[in-house]
């Protein structure tokens, strides 16, 4: 997927060593601890996390946008913009917006 977006291969294997080799340590009134590797998932905080949630959130616009020129799912106000608001996505956060339908609710949750 990064390499998708225009990085380099150099860039993707540090992306990738950051995310699998990270290792912690806690530091308790000024005694810090041994090393020791964490367990699945990004941490609080983590820088990577907007870059993730970006690339993310990118192919899940694309997804949507495919099953509403399918007519799988509509958005609200079709009649105001062509296929309808599926989706608003800001920092983290992503809100749907689906057409009150059975169907349609059973087709978007394949996506």
């Amino acid at each position: 997927m990064l390499h998708s977006r225009g990085f380099g291969p150099k860039w993707i294997a540090w992306i990738k060593s950051t995310l699998v080799n990270s290792t912690f340590s806690v530091r308790i009134n000024d005694t810090t601890g041994p090393y020791f590797v964490g367990g699945k998932g990004l941490k609080q905080g983590d820088p990577h996390s907007p870059l993730l949630f970006n690339l993310v959130a990118d192919v899940f616009t694309k997804m949507l946008k495919k099953a509403t020129s399918q007519n799988l799912i509509s958005g609200l106000l079709p009649h105001v913009i062509p296929g309808g608001v599926v989706s608003l996505q800001y920092a983290d956060d992503t809100i749907l917006f689906l057409e009150k339908s059975t169907q349609k609710a059973r087709n978007f949750k394949w996506l």
